[in-house]
C-alpha cells in the first residue's frame, strides 16, 4: 500500500510521546487478568508489561518528564493496552482485514523512540507489544478505509482510525470479557473503570509512554515505594 503525504507526518516529538504510553469473573482461572472473547490475558503477561513501563517511568521522573504513578494503575493500563491488541486482532480476522506491514511499521516508528534507549528486558517487551498495538492500530486504520471508500494517506490516518474505532465498537458489542475485579472492571470488563468508554483511546495514550491519566501526586507520594512507579 502506497501512502501519499511526506513522511515526516509520522514523526512526533519523543518528549510529547513519552508523556501520554479493559464480570463474571468467578469462572477465570488462576493466573488469569480477562479472558476476551475466549483469548486469556495471564496476570503474568501483564505484570511483565508493567515491570517495563516501571523502568520508562522512572527514566521520566527522574528527567522531569512526567510525575510518578502508582503500580495500581500501570497495571491496569498495561491490561488495558494488551486487551486493545486482542480485540483489534480479533476484529481484523472479523472483518476479513490483515495489518498492512507499511501502515503498521509507521505506527511502531511512532512509539519505538521512546522505549529504544531502555535497558534490554524492558526494551524487549515493549518492542512485543507495540508490534501487536501497532499490527492493530494498522487494521483499524484499514477498517475506517474500507467503510468510508476513502484510501489511507498520511494526511487522514486519524480520520480513518476513528472510523474503524467506531466499526470495532460496533462489533465489540457482540464480545464477551471477563476481567478480574483486582483490575477494577467496568460492567464490560475494561480495566479501571473504563474511561471515557473507549479502551482504544486509552491504550493510545498509554502508548505514547505514560499514563492516560495522572493520578494526586500527594496521594503518589504517601505509597510506599513497592506501590509506586516513577
Amino acid at each position: 500500500m502506497k501512502l501519499r503525504g511526506r513522511t515526516r507526518a509520522w514523526a512526533g516529538p519523543a518528549a510529547a510521546l513519552a508523556l501520554l504510553l479493559l464480570s463474571g469473573c468467578g469462572e477465570l482461572t488462576p493466573g488469569t487478568a480477562s479472558v476476551v472473547n475466549g483469548a486469556r490475558i495471564t496476570d503474568a503477561q501483564v505484570n511483565d508489561l508493567a515491570d517495563a513501563q516501571c523502568v520508562l517511568r522512572g527514566t521520566l521522573t527522574k528527567s522531569g518528564a512526567a510525575p510518578a504513578t502508582s503500580a495500581a494503575r500501570v497495571r491496569q493500563e498495561s491490561l488495558g493496552l494488551l486487551m486493545d491488541a486482542e480485540l483489534s486482532q480479533q476484529f481484523g480476522e472479523a472483518s476479513k482485514i490483515t495489518a498492512d506491514k507499511q501502515l503498521a511499521n509507521g505506527f511502531f516508528g511512532q512509539v519505538e523512540p521512546v522505549f529504544a534507549p531502555l535497558p534490554k528486558k524492558a526494551r524487549e517487551e515493549f518492542t512485543s507489544v507495540f508490534q501487536d498495538w501497532s499490527k492493530g492500530r494498522a487494521i483499524l486504520v484499514q477498517a475506517g478505509s474500507k467503510s468510508t471508500g476513502t484510501q489511507p494517506t498520511l494526511q487522514n490516518l486519524d480520520q480513518l482510525l476513528n472510523a474503524g474505532l467506531q466499526a470495532r465498537d460496533a462489533w465489540l458489542k457482540k464480545v464477551r470479557i471477563d476481567t478480574d475485579p483486582r483490575y477494577a472492571p467496568d460492567k464490560r470488563g475494561l480495566p479501571g473503570g473504563g474511561g471515557d468508554g473507549s479502551v482504544s483511546r486509552a491504550s493510545s495514550s498509554f502508548a505514547k509512554g505514560g499514563s492516560a491519566t495522572e493520578l494526586d501526586q500527594k496521594w503518589v507520594t504517601g505509597l510506599p515505594a513497592s506501590q509506586k512507579c516513577g
